[in-house]
């Protein structure tokens, strides 16, 4: 047996003495089984790669929107904090002016992807529940 094996064997052991399940899936990148953590993420004990699972088209797209206006926010939080610094050492009028106009748009993009993420979340729970 190889030394990658057995390193991933241990991996998978390890995983399973601390409470993760292994699944009837495997990894698309390493063909080993993906195991469900306590916290309910699914990884690859391999290469450690994390996945969603989906049972229709439909949750696929509900994940896929949420991971898309995750990294979003994300963005937008670095940039409201590159036009924070901006604004910090600006001392014209004007230029605090533009940097004000940007800081609000970006808000408004914040809080526009708040709305969508707790709308998707209170229909997906009425579909559910």
């Amino acid at each position: 047996m190889a030394e990658e094996e057995k390193v991933v064997l241990a991996k998978m052991a390890s995983l399973l003495k601390s409470g993760a399940t292994m699944l009837d899936k495997t990894c698309p990148y390493c063909n080993v089984p993906l195991f469900r953590l306590k916290s309910g993420e699914v990884i690859c004990p391999k290469c450690g790669q994390k996945f969603i699972l989906v049972m229709s088209d439909e949750e696929e797209l509900r994940a896929r929107s949420g991971l898309v206006l995750q990294s979003l926010e994300q963005t937008v939080v670095e940039k409201l904090q590159i036009l924070q610094n901006s604004l910090s050492v600006v001392s014209s009028p004007e230029d605090m002016y533009e940097i004000g106009k940007a800081i609000m748009m970006l808000l408004q993009i914040l809080e526009t992807s708040y709305k969508v993420k707790a709308l998707a979340k209170n229909t997906a729970g009425k579909v559910q529940g």
